[in-house]
């Protein structure tokens, strides 16, 4: 009870005044008053009050301390926790019950083998056990984690707390702490940083971790000359395959995309996904030759297709390199300036690399009169095509050309479209330069064959202007101007157009209805599928120049171009290879089935007066 010792006091009162009343009578004071008894009493309560509850606090102490012994001994016994104590000098070690929760093995196989619980450490941290130890032993205080294995093998985390114990010389005699299987949270911290630092989808380390790495790399630099390097990869048209294909397959595609990638560099470096379709990579201690290595590895790790859902598709990477610290002494700028150069790689072609160049006033000013004199290059008629013939490979006959444009600038001179196309797109003025490339076309079409030349003629046409919504309009409206039967012209589009299919796919339905020829260029260098573009009411494919260039030189490019003249075979597809320049390679075509080319071998690009010429000699008989 509670107040045991306290309800005794009334006992105790009562018998110290019945010894008082004895006193008493023996003394000879025979008569005892109530008042002497009372007063008597309560003198005797508080003193005997204090002593009961001294009792009782004595009882309450004893009853908290058995208590809280049976929960230590319940903690360090049943839970993944366990106190320990080392004698230094007579390397003997005790351990509580808990320890064989944690490691499986008993206490006393422990305490009567003093290396055992080293013995089960992860052979990759016994060098911070080992500073751990060396530290208790010089009397600091040390917290350590480390991982241990169990009996049965598994891998498992332990974190440790000791103290060291002194004698009167102040030298440690003893180590006393406690361990804690921590797991379970270990594993949590993992999934959280994996989480904060790794792409869910490809597995690789994302934008974050890359700049925490390039910081460091960085850093290290500033104490050494080595160079380092950025480079920066965008997959050539993406949004394709997403449309065409499903969001799942454009997954699937990453992640065999990142993996070619990392196959590609060194082990040492830092292959990231940046977002997207965009990949980013960090090179310590690399020249600028050896980037230029890697760049080329990974193009040609491109020449396959890839495999998805059973159908092969391609696509190319676009690459951009900067390097440390020429064009930038921070990660931001180097990071700017890789993507600048990837812009640049797009521009010129796709599917190649390009290092930062930097960007002189000089340079800037030429940009600036570009984007200024498009405005002007119509009226002022500074525009004009030239034409290079198609050819049937078994007659080496022309059997139509392509209008290719020109800039002829009053200040800067012959300005080739891969350095003005891109700008006219960005402000706009495309849509009037392709009007104005259709309706010229078409004209000149219509003047040759006055003149007895059947010329199939073939435009390019932008993405922008492809999705004009009075585009068909115009083009019907182009052929009812220059009086040219519909057969006659033929439309070059990119797959770039057919980000958004549905609507790509009426307006190619429309042109058929007109009977115009449609054509998708550079195959092989974005994500066409033969198998997606058999579905759309499309005519021929053309074979991108890059594949045709190194046909003969590189195994994996020609068996590339056999499959895609075989797959276009099945499909009832025509198929023209551009870029042709010399006999072999026309002769590689044949063999493999593509009848129809182009290139300098024939003829290069030309102004309309030198074209008609070779025309006049060369075209075939319609």
């Amino acid at each position: 009870m509670k107040y045991t010792g306290r309800i005794g006091v009334c006992f105790v009162s009562i018998f110290i005044t019945l010894i008082w009343i004895m006193y008493r009578q023996v003394a000879g004071t025979l008569v005892v008053t109530y008042a002497e008894i009372i007063v008597f009493t309560l003198m005797l309560q508080p003193f005997l009050w204090w002593l009961g509850k001294q009792y009782d606090k004595s009882k309450d102490t004893t009853k908290r301390q058995e208590l809280q012994q049976k929960e230590v001994e319940s903690l360090f016994n049943n839970t993944g926790a366990f106190l320990w104590t080392i004698d230094v000098k007579a390397e003997k070690v005790i351990v509580s019950k808990g320890i064989e929760n944690t490691f499986s093995f008993t206490a006393e196989e422990f305490e009567q083998n003093f290396e055992l619980w080293i013995s089960r450490t992860h052979p990759e941290d016994e060098g911070k056990v080992q500073e751990h130890y060396h530290r208790l032993l010089s009397g600091a205080p040390s917290k350590c984690e480390w991982r241990f294995f169990r009996k049965d093998g598994e891998i498992r985390w332990l974190e440790v707390f000791g103290n060291p114990i002194f004698d009167d010389s102040g030298h440690v005699i003893k180590l006393n702490g406690v361990a804690y299987d921590v797991t379970e949270r270990k594993q949590m911290e993992e999934k959280l940083e994996s989480f904060a630092y790794y792409d869910s989808l490809t597995g690789l380390p994302n934008r974050r971790y890359f700049k925490q790495a390039a910081g460091k790399a960085i850093e290290r630099c500033h104490e050494s000359p080595e160079k380092l390097a950025v480079m920066f990869i965008d997959l050539d048209r993406f949004k394709f395959i997403n449309d065409t294909m499903g969001h799942d397959v454009g997954d699937e595609l990453l992640k065999k995309v990142s993996h070619r990638i990392s196959q590609s560099v060194r082990e040492v470096d830092v292959v990231a996904r940046h977002g997207g379709d965009e990949f980013i990579i960090l090179f310590e201690e690399i020249e600028e030759s050896e980037a230029r290595d890697i760049a080329t590895r990974i193009l040609d790790q491109f020449s396959s297709p890839f495999l998805l859902e059973g159908a092969k598709f391609f696509t190319t990477p676009s690459i951009g390199i900067s390097v440390y610290p020429k064009d930038g002494k921070d990660i931001e700028m180097l990071i700017k300036h890789a993507d600048n150069a990837m812009y640049l790689a797009k521009e010129r072609g796709k599917n190649n690399f390009q290092f930062y160049i930097y960007e002189d006033k000089d340079v800037i000013d030429r940009k600036v009169k570009i984007e200024r004199g498009l405005n002007d290059a119509l009226t002022n008629d500074e525009l004009e095509l030239h034409y290079q013939p198609k050819i049937h490979l078994p007659s080496g006959k022309a059997y139509g050309v392509e209008a290719l444009i020109r800039w002829r600038h009053p200040e800067l001179g012959m300005i080739p479209p891969i350095e003005f196309i891109s700008i006219a797109e960005k402000t706009g003025f495309i849509k009037k330069i392709g009007d104005w490339v259709i309706q010229e076309a078409c004209t000149r079409a219509k003047l040759w064959q006055s003149d007895g030349l059947s010329v199939k003629m073939a435009v390019n046409v932008s993405s922008v202007q492809f999705e004009d919504d009075f585009f068909v309009d115009k083009i019907r409206q182009v052929l009812k101007e220059s009086e040219l039967s519909p057969e006659y012209l033929g439309l070059e589009i990119t797959e770039s157009v057919m980000h958004n299919l549905e609507r790509t796919t009426v307006t190619l339905q429309e042109l058929k209805k007109l009977g115009v020829k449609v054509s998708v260029d550079d195959f092989g260098t974005g994500y066409s599928s033969l198998n997606v573009l058999s579905r759309l009411p499309i005519d021929l494919v053309k074979i991108d120049q890059s594949f045709i260039r190194d046909v003969l030189t590189d195994p994996n490019k020609a068996s590339l171009v056999k499959t895609m003249i075989a797959m276009a075979e099945d499909l009832e597809f025509d198929l023209i290879a551009e870029g042709i320049e010399n006999e072999l390679q026309v002769n590689f075509l044949m063999e493999h089935g593509c009848h129809l080319g182009q290139g300098y071998l024939y003829s290069p690009p030309l102004p309309a007066v030198e074209i008609e010429k070779i025309l006049k000699q060369q075209l075939m008989p319609v």
